[in-house]
């Protein structure tokens, strides 16, 4: 009578192979992913802000040779919402109304970038234009200031 040995199960070695490769795997991607939800972030923080452009336009329709100094000149103070997904430091407001030159400056914190980035919106307002129907071509544009190009969309990477 012969025995015939069977292998059941996997061994150490092979264990030791796919943990291995698993290690190279997560090594490689966990940068990739460290920049997407740094980029999460400061894009949520550009949403929260959003409401800073609508209260500069709003200014400069009220009064169309005003000059805002301040986030008080606009009528704009930055609420947080919700507080565990607040990462906005600060917002400031600066516009020639006469110029149609339009700068919101926001300032985010916590959101994983060293340093956290500080992003700059630029906009110039036709005449006739409301804070409503503020549509391309005449759209606000969006510029790295300080922060890496990796941790901001893409239309900031000007």
């Amino acid at each position: 009578m012969t025995l015939v040995a069977t292998q059941r199960g996997i061994s150490l070695l092979e264990v030791i192979i796919v943990f291995a490769i698993t290690a190279v795997l997560v090594a490689i991607s966990m940068p990739n992913f460290h920049d997407y939800t740094t980029r999460a972030r400061v894009v949520e923080a550009l949403d929260q802000a959003a409401p800073a452009q609508s209260a500069l336009v709003r200014a400069c329709m009220k009064d169309e040779h005003a000059i805002v100094d301040s986030n008080a000149d606009a009528a704009y103070v930055h609420r947080v919402t919700n507080p565990d997904h607040d990462f906005i430091d600060r917002v400031v407001l600066a516009a020639d109304c006469g110029e149609r030159n339009l700068v919101v400056m926001v300032w985010t914190y916590n959101t994983g970038a060293q340093p956290d980035p500080v992003i700059e919106w630029t906009a110039e307002v036709p005449s006739g234009v409301t804070a409503e129907g503020f549509e391309p071509p005449y759209g606000w544009h969006c510029r790295l200031i300080r922060g890496e190009f990796a941790h901001v969309p893409p239309e900031c990477r000007r």
